[in-house]
């Protein structure tokens, strides 16, 4: 009996899988692709549970609260897929664009519906933020290992116009889901780092005293640093 009891137990947490987002937030800039006026975004979920030989779908919804700042006239939202024999799904969102975002940063709070197959379990939430304006990027938790944790928009820019791009589309996570977006190697990303803190090395020694400095958040009026590595 307690035999048979254990395999109950298990076969009812197998038949009860479920899907959680794996970040709390998700941002992006339109200054990575200035012509553009949409941009599909794809918002990672894990699952939770067993992996199956076939493709499950689940949903999303926006949530009107105090946290979200637009219409659904500038957003689309698609529904979510963990493809066959995996624990990492995503859900497309289509953000789009007009004067307000250009100027300002707005948000959209998002929670998992989820489906028959996959129930939402613990952060079922997820805020998205989109602007044409530079903010702090979604991949910064990577970014910082090779440009120093703190973030201002004056650094981040220096940082773009040193290396020659718009953006720096490097994750180790957000790759497995939308490798499109983020193609970006470390090997790559390592030479970009490179460039920049050559770069910051000249800008201060062409302004002894008066070094960069972060122009804003947390760390503002600090004397920019980067790691060794």
């Amino acid at each position: 009996m307690f035999s048979a009891c254990q395999k109950e137990e298990i076969m009812l947490y197998e038949d009860d899988p479920g899907i959680y987002f794996t970040l709390p937030t998700y941002s992006y800039s339109f200054t990575e692709n200035a012509g553009a006026q949409t941009k599909t975004i794809y918002l990672p979920v894990k699952l939770s549970g067993s992996i199956k030989d076939y493709d499950r779908v689940f949903d999303i919804e926006a949530v009107y609260d105090d946290k979200t700042t637009v219409t659904n006239a500038i957003f689309e939202i698609k529904q979510g897929v963990v493809p066959k024999n995996s624990f990492d799904g995503s859900v497309a969102v289509v953000l789009k664009r007009n004067t307000t975002v250009d100027t300002s940063i707005v948000n959209l709070n998002v929670k998992l519906i989820g489906s028959n197959e996959l129930k939402p379990q613990m952060a079922k939430t997820l805020q998205v933020s989109w602007t044409g304006k530079i903010i702090q990027p979604v991949n910064w938790n990577w970014l910082r290992y090779y440009f120093g944790t703190p973030f201002s928009t004056g650094w981040y820019t220096f940082i773009l116009r040193e290396a020659g791009v718009s953006s720096l589309p490097y994750s180790g996570t957000l790759s497995k889901t939308d490798p499109v977006t983020w193609w970006m190697s470390s090997g790559q990303l390592i030479a970009y780092a490179l460039k920049v803190k050559e770069a910051l090395i000249k800008y201060n020694a062409l302004h002894p005293g008066d070094e960069l400095k972060h122009n804003d958040g947390t760390y503002v009026g600090q004397i920019v640093t980067m790691p060794a590595f």
